[in-house]
């Protein structure tokens, strides 16, 4: 049996899996339901905040439609504070294109940061009950108008 801390590891492997892959029923199940979900730009200004996990996955859906993307983390902290509760903060790189973005938006996003995480573990399944995203770079390429 994988300790519980290799299990976060396994389950946050799969966020960013499911996030490029965009299987998002598969997302989803990776949060407790009234999982906290914040995003912070390079100069810590608050840029979304989501109550609830459905609101937070409806929202990178729609942030991710028709988009291609490859979202990587590494360097991995992660602390047990009891039994049924890890602190996590991963290291974190996404490459994000939008083939079909209108004049004026940006035709890709990388970006660079750390998720700071709580996972519980709830039905013996460990899931996301709080995910700040705080970057540290975030680069946009414009369209070319």
């Amino acid at each position: 049996m994988n300790s519980a801390i290799e299990q976060v590891r396994l389950n946050k492997a799969r966020y960013c899996r499911f996030l490029d892959t965009k299987q998002w029923e598969a997302f989803a199940a990776l949060f407790v339901a009234d999982a906290k979900a914040s995003v912070f730009d390079p100069e810590g200004g608050l840029i979304a905040e989501f109550q609830m996990a459905g609101a937070f996955v409806n929202a990178a859906r729609q942030f991710l439609e028709g988009a291609r993307s490859i979202h990587q983390v590494h360097n991995d902290e992660l602390e047990l504070v009891s039994e049924d509760e890890i602190s996590a903060i991963w290291s974190m790189e996404d490459y994000i294109v939008f083939p079909f973005a209108s004049k004026g938006e940006p035709i890709s996003v990388h970006g660079y940061g750390h998720y700071n995480e709580r996972w519980v573990r709830k039905d013996g399944v460990w899931r996301i009950s709080k995910l700040e995203l705080r970057r540290t770079i975030l680069e946009l390429t414009p369209s070319i108008d």
